[in-house]
């Protein structure tokens, strides 16, 4: 069973205080996904009784961020256009997210 939880910053009438929402998920891709959707940088997963590991969203996969820039340094191979400016970059994220997550998949260079 997989777990994520995310922060809210909410403002009451004294005082700030952070509100906690927690969502579990069945299997890693449904979890993994709204994790990217939401920016969630970690979800845990629980192996078993009192046993859990932490797993990093933006190990393996972009962030928004992250993929801003990517893209725009080689817009050829991520956004399929030879100039980026006529491409809502961070509609075009969301569409890979639903569509082609693999081309959200971090390239390491090992040489």
């Amino acid at each position: 069973m997989y777990e994520a939880k995310q922060t809210f910053k909410r403002s009451g009438f004294f005082k700030d205080y952070n509100e906690v929402k927690k969502y579990t998920f069945k299997d890693y891709d449904s979890c993994l996904i709204f994790c990217l959707e939401e920016q969630i940088p970690t979800f845990i997963y629980n192996i078993g009784e009192g046993i859990t590991t932490k797993r990093k969203t933006f190990k393996n996969y972009y962030s928004l961020e992250e993929f801003k820039k990517v893209a725009l340094k080689n817009p050829l191979f991520f956004l399929g256009v030879h100039d980026a400016k006529k491409i809502d970059i961070e509609t075009y994220y969301f569409y890979l997210i639903a569509r082609h997550i693999n081309k959200l998949k971090k390239i390491y260079n090992h040489g």
